[in-house]
């Protein structure tokens, strides 16, 4: 049986959230939260809940303001909403979008209500908001592959940085985002690249096409190999003449055995190959011999160093 000091820190953990989600939050209710959370592990362990509940159930809610004499009735439908009840039936929150994500080494797939699915790579994170009136999907990290649903009504719309992207239904596409840049390879269909806020800079891209967009800088268009770009969902890791940290970025997305260099000046040099993702002592040694290196095992990783020592 839950206590009732728990059950008031699952209430508070509950009115954080939504309270965080609202669009006219500021800076002092994220300071104010941040001084919550920090005053005890139950508190970060109540949010923790409150959040996963809540998004696989896959009724996130906001919060809407009541009345003080309300909030007795407020908390008992929060934590009903904790038991598992899919939806908070008092009518004081409103859709908010729900967050997936995945580990190291982990790929997942998110199938939406709409119909649309997202397979989300390794290390990746996105949040979903599907309303009455529109689709949209922020890529906050990583990477994802989309298969939008056709609906002429509502354009499927994947926000990465600065950019977005818009497909009007029936495309599948893939978006990677690396530091500020994001790299679009539509696989099926027609898709729009487009500068958030600044409708006119938009670049379109079919099939055997990638888009390419960094800050301060105008999208490009460049040719790609689909199943090169996508390589991914099937396990691999293709390399054309990349760079030795480029390789080691993308290795590294698959294996908590991480890959390290022992002199910075290995990171320019170059490798071209098809690699098993999640084997990194594979990658290691086989790039090792290519490139007139070493591996040597350093239990948690695996460090590349000159040949000579």
């Amino acid at each position: 049986m839950t206590s009732p000091r728990l059950e008031d820190i699952r209430a508070e953990a509950a009115s954080w959230l939504a309270r965080l989600r609202r669009e006219d939050r500021d800076a002092r209710d994220e300071a104010a939260f941040q001084a919550w959370i920090a005053r005890s592990e139950d508190h970060r362990a109540a949010f923790d809940a409150v959040t996963a509940t809540f998004e696989l159930a896959g009724a996130l809610r906001e919060e809407r303001p009541v009345r003080r004499a309300r909030a007795v009735m407020d908390r008992r439908a929060v934590l009903a909403g904790l038991g598992g009840v899919a939806a908070v039936g008092v009518g004081w929150f409103a859709l908010a979008p729900a967050s997936y994500a995945t580990g190291i080494g982990e790929t997942r797939t998110v199938n939406l209500d709409d119909g649309s699915s997202i397979l989300l790579d390794a290390d990746s994170r996105v949040r979903v908001s599907l309303r009455g009136d529109q689709r949209r999907v922020q890529l906050v990290k990583g990477r994802a592959f989309f298969r939008a649903a056709a609906d002429p009504t509502r354009p499927f719309v994947v926000s990465a940085g600065d950019q977005q992207v818009v497909s009007d239904g029936g495309d599948a596409f893939d978006v990677k985002l690396r530091d500020k840049a994001v790299f679009l390879v539509p696989v099926k269909g027609e898709v729009t690249l487009m500068e958030a806020g600044q409708p006119s800079n938009r670049l379109k891209a079919q099939p055997g096409q990638r888009l390419v967009a960094m800050p301060g800088v105008d999208a490009r268009r460049e040719a790609a190999d689909v199943q090169t770009a996508t390589s991914w969902r099937f396990g691999q890791a293709v390399f054309d003449n990349q760079t030795l940290a480029e390789a080691l970025g993308e290795m590294n997305r698959y294996s908590r055995r991480r890959i390290e260099l022992s002199d910075p000046g290995m990171e320019t040099l170059r490798i071209s190959g098809v690699y098993k993702t999640g084997d990194n002592e594979a990658f290691a040694r086989s790039a090792a011999v290519l490139l007139n290196l070493r591996v040597r095992d350093a239990g948690g990783a695996l460090i590349m160093e000159s040949a000579g020592g």
